[in-house]
């Protein structure tokens, strides 16, 4: 048997997850449904498939086992109440809303109609973070008490992004904030957070920084530092590290140990130039992953109540910066 998908949405993201899904052994790739008539046909004609002007449409003409929305988060709590209706899986691209009452909306949505829910965070399928995690969870490093986070994008989205995007914490460190409760497995009880416009004045006419910094305090007693940046000159730059009580772990963005030479021009290390191309495995496990989930059951991969969970932190995140003040996670 094979999963029957439909891809809401097709742009960056939305084009990725299908063809994941049109290269799976467990999955057909039915249709795609865009409002941008040309993106929509031009998917649809690389995959072969019907092509749809909204989902509402999708849903009325096909027959599907779940859909994939990579549309923009604030059309969120509206595709996923469609899709609930419905009665379809749903893989939902990250984060799960822009606000905390979407997002609730959402949790409701899902458990009310029990349909089989997951959030898209594509790092957890990363063959590097799974082994970092299972390091940690088999004891290797003893407690976890620290986790520092590095995100750095070598150029800043366009000015039409940023003015939707919920600011850095919600847009780009919001993977930083649900990896860090997933290898701390613990929930975040307060948050502080500071961020500059240093190099790109775009960012400010929206009220948000092309560089952040946010500090997490753990209910275990854990500390995080949560790094994200717009401009890392010498490329695309991640990094995770976590300490225990008897070691340490951590995560790169290196294909190979050659010569580190950092300049204008990149490095010599071997880095992945580009998100698309250090997650790419990722993505495509992530997009099993969903289908494995329609087909076979068991516990969502990742569950709404964590994408809220990794959005309460974010939208903490982005007042304390403003507020220059430690904000409280509800218990």
């Amino acid at each position: 048997m094979r999963a029957k998908i439909g891809v809401w949405g097709v742009g960056r993201i939305g084009l990725v997850h299908a063809r994941n899904v049109a290269s799976s052994e467990r999955a057909e790739l039915v249709a795609i449904a865009d409002p941008i008539r040309q993106l929509a046909e031009n998917a649809a004609k690389r995959f072969g498939v019907r092509a749809y002007a909204s989902p509402s449409e999708m849903l009325r003409e096909e027959s599907v086992n779940g859909v994939i929305i990579a549309t923009p988060t604030k059309l969120h709590a509206q595709h996923v109440k469609l899709a609930s209706n419905a009665g379809v899986a749903i893989l939902l691209e990250k984060p799960i809303a822009h606000a905390m009452k979407e997002a609730d909306l959402i949790v409701s949505a899902v458990k009310r109609s029990r349909v089989k829910f997951m959030i898209g965070f594509m790092r957890r399928w990363d063959a590097s973070y799974q082994k970092a995690k299972h390091s940690i969870v088999n004891g290797s490093i003893g407690k976890p008490i620290l986790i520092k986070t590095c995100a750095r994008d070598p150029s800043p989205p366009p000015e039409d992004y940023i003015r939707h995007s919920g600011g850095i914490f919600v847009d780009q460190s919001i993977h930083d904030i649900d990896i860090a409760l997933w290898l701390m497995n613990s929930k975040i009880k307060t948050v502080s957070a500071t961020g500059k416009t240093l190099v790109y004045p775009q960012f400010a006419k929206y009220e948000d920084y092309d560089n952040a910094v946010a500090v997490l305090e753990f209910e275990s007693g854990g500390l995080g530092i949560i790094e994200g940046s717009r401009t890392s000159k010498y490329g695309y730059d991640l990094r995770t590290e976590v300490l225990g009580s008897r070691g340490a772990v951590s995560i790169g963005n290196l294909k190979n140990d050659s010569t580190e030479l950092w300049t204008s021009q990149g490095d010599m290390k071997g880095r992945y130039p580009w998100f698309l191309e250090r997650f790419d495995e990722a993505y495509r496990k992530e997009s099993r992953g969903f289908c494995d989930y329609i087909l076979d059951g068991g516990k969502s991969p990742v569950s709404a109540d964590e994408g809220k969970a990794a959005l309460q932190v974010a939208i903490a995140a982005r007042t304390a910066a403003k507020t220059n003040r430690i904000v409280s996670i509800p218990p």
